[in-house]
């Protein structure tokens, strides 16, 4: 089980609140907590989805907890899937926790070396 502490606002590099919708790509350090929507790239550090975050696109962090919706592509070291957690697309993960309750639709890629996406070359060998 991937291990992620309660966070406090001290622990927290930003927040993204409910109210914000964004289009592109944004870089974040450290631990950021996003509630918001966003269409595009998203790429960090430690990253927190909550029960109200939506993106479309790209998520690439060494670490992820989502307990709100991906369509699109996540990259991480460690993925943890809360129950409120709606998925579709890809997963590429080296280690993978999911709640009972969390909805997965799409391909998944776990365990060492799987952070890696096929490169394009690969897929169309497939």
């Amino acid at each position: 089980m991937v291990a992620f502490k309660k966070e406090t606002s001290g622990d927290l590099n930003g927040y993204i609140g409910s109210s914000l919708k964004l289009e592109g790509k944004l870089f974040f350090p450290g631990k950021v907590r996003f509630e918001g929507e966003l269409q595009g790239e998203l790429r960090g550090e430690s990253l927190i989805i909550g029960e109200g975050g939506k993106i479309v696109g790209e998520v690439e962090a060494e670490e992820i907890l989502c307990a709100g919706q991906v369509e699109g592509k996540l990259v991480c070291k460690n993925l943890n899937l809360k129950k409120t957690a709606r998925i579709k697309g890809e997963i590429f993960t080296e280690r993978l926790s999911v709640e009972e309750g969390a909805r997965l639709e799409g391909q998944i890629r776990a365990g060492e070396g799987a952070r890696t996406p096929p490169s394009e070359a690969e897929k169309g060998a497939s």
